[in-house]
């Protein structure tokens, strides 16, 4: 039986932690000293269940000065935790998980990722065909430049949880959910961002819950996508819409949808429920049905002084019942 181990790492070599990983067995604990590191981690398949963790929360600085591409890269492996580290400075991304699972990213800060000009668009954070991962409280902001660029991306993953993160001036979207399944986006803070808040495309069963989206340049909310549930959140000053729905068979309920500069919730699909939502002084409309959607529930929401219209139904047999319209 080998004996777990606590590996302590400190900045007297150019590869400090990749050293500490080569040399570390399921389960060890990496645990790093405060300082500052050049490094590109690399983590693969036979270093599963290994966690790497900052002595000192985000005083253990990973710089890439401009020419490493990448932090962490987790790649066919399982259960990895990476803890408490500031990462800046880096081309790529801060961490990216590939074709894994069930990794834990935690108190981390992440900025500056610049990307490579008209090429690449880099990412805080991008999770790869991977399942069941754990991002939490970490603190996005500033990545790329240019509309390029995102906080977080999941790509053809599922069974993810993105909570209680901080997604932050970022020069395109907060989140971008693209391709994937069953994920779960919770009590996040995702504001002035170059783009939309939060995006879906093709991505199917997203919980949206107790988010707040406020002052992005787009959309609070873009779901390109069916069977999403935005519910309990914050949509506010955002210069697009509060939340968009292209789809069909996604569920608004109980948000608070307030000053956005387009509408408070746009409808251009069929079969969405919208319920007890409190849609307050949008520019253009505080709900706003296109042309020529129908079979859409609007049900038991408040609006109020919202421009021009509360709600504006341009579709055909939609079902507004019991609101509330001040």
């Amino acid at each position: 039986m080998i004996e777990l181990a606590i590996i302590k790492v400190f900045p007297n070599s150019p590869t400090a932690i990749q050293d500490a990983v080569a040399s570390a067995n399921e389960g060890d604990v990496i645990l790093v000293h405060k300082g500052i590191y050049h490094e590109n981690v690399r983590i693969q398949s036979d270093k599963n269940n290994i966690r790497i963790v900052a002595k000192q929360k985000r005083r253990t600085v990973l710089d890439g000065r401009r020419v490493l591409l990448e932090a962490f890269i987790l790649d066919g492996v399982a259960g990895v935790e990476i803890d408490g580290f500031k990462i800046k400075n880096y081309i790529l991304s801060g961490i990216r998980i590939m074709n894994g699972k069930s990794h834990r990213i935690l108190e981390n800060e992440i900025s500056e990722i610049r990307g490579i000009k008209g090429k690449v668009k880099p990412f805080g954070i991008i999770i790869n065909q991977s399942v069941g991962n754990l991002l939490m409280r970490n603190k996005i902001k500033r990545i790329g430049s240019v509309k390029k660029g995102s906080g977080i991306q999941l790509s053809s993953s599922m069974g993810n949880w993105i909570v209680g993160n901080q997604l932050l001036n970022n020069s395109l979207c907060g989140i971008e959910v693209d391709l994937g399944f069953h994920n779960a986006i919770v009590g996040n803070r995702i504001s002035g961002n170059k783009s939309e808040g939060i995006t879906i495309s093709e991505s199917n069963n997203t919980l949206i819950l107790e988010n707040m989206l406020n002052h992005n340049s787009k959309n609070g909310v873009f779901a390109r996508s069916t069977n999403n549930f935005i519910i309990d959140s914050k949509i506010k000053d955002n210069h697009g819409n509060g939340l968009i729905f292209t789809l069909n068979n996604n569920m608004a309920f109980n948000n608070e949808i307030k000053n956005n500069h387009q509408s408070g919730i746009a409808i251009l699909s069929d079969f969405n429920d919208i319920q007890c939502n409190k849609v307050e002084k949008n520019k253009n409309n505080g709900l706003f049905i296109h042309a020529p959607h129908t079979a859409n529930f609007v049900f038991e929401n408040r609006f109020k002084s919202n421009k021009p219209q509360n709600i504006k139904d341009q579709g055909t047999n939609n079902n507004i019942v019991q609101n509330n319209r001040d």
